[in-house]
């Protein structure tokens, strides 16, 4: 398989817990307690999910908007 680079958030949320997502693709998010398990999560689920879309599992290949709204605050 080639290797691809893909653009991971990590946020950092006030109870001292880590989540990271992929905008490229949807459906991955993980959490973790510290950066090195969200990395090794996230990198994890990246082979997952593009293992699942070689053997043409379209489940998660496109994203689908069902909803979508703002909030004032």
């Amino acid at each position: 398989m080639a290797q691809s680079e893909y653009l991971v958030i990590m946020e950092k949320y006030e109870c001292g817990a880590l989540g990271a997502y992929v905008p490229e693709l949807p459906g991955i998010g993980v959490a973790g307690e510290t950066e090195d398990e969200v990395r090794d999560l996230v990198g994890e689920a990246i082979r997952l999910y593009l293992d699942e879309r070689d053997r043409g599992d379209d489940r998660g290949s496109a994203s689908v908007v069902v909803s979508h709204y703002t909030v004032a605050v």
